[in-house]
């Protein structure tokens, strides 16, 4: 048979244990999360002198122009966007050492993959450009009248 002291210790264990299920577990002190990091660095283009260098007109200019900044500015934006999720995840599971160890990595690579993005698509345009100023001089050699800025226009609305 128990003491009473040992009675009393007994069911005042046995409450403590069923308060510890009824009462949420306390928060474990988690460390400060880092703050945000900047954004991106990411370089703009300008198509302007490669397209005079395929002796387009202004207006051809102009609009390629656009369409390439506009296409560049989303670009931007979505590599923005998808960095900085990547980087809220990060802060939440990691701890700031490895925070700040794996950001200057993923910085990296995300500006590295903007650059190659943004250069093909560079590449792709002023290549189609290229194409349709082809077809245009072998239609004229072949002795019909081509039209370069139709041949631009179909660019743009496969763009």
């Amino acid at each position: 048979m128990l003491s009473p002291e040992a009675r009393i210790a007994a069911d005042a264990n046995k409450l403590l244990a069923e308060l510890a299920l009824l009462l949420p577990l306390s928060p474990r002190p988690s460390a400060p999360s880092p703050p945000p990091p900047p954004p991106l660095c990411l370089d703009a283009l300008d198509i302007v002198q490669s397209l005079k260098v395929l002796a387009c007109t202004d207006a051809t200019i102009r609009a390629l122009a656009h369409l390439f900044r506009t296409v560049q500015s989303n670009l931007q934006q979505a590599s923005q966007e998808s960095f900085r999720r990547l980087m809220a995840t990060l802060a939440l599971t990691s701890d700031v050492d490895e925070f700040e160890s794996s950001e200057q990595a993923l910085r990296t690579r995300y500006t590295w993959d903007y650059v190659v993005a943004r250069n093909r698509l560079r590449d792709r345009m002023l290549e189609a450009v290229q194409v349709a100023k082809e077809r245009v001089m072998a239609s004229e050699r072949d002795g019909c009248r081509g039209n370069f800025s139709v041949e631009v226009v179909e660019v743009l609305e496969r763009a």
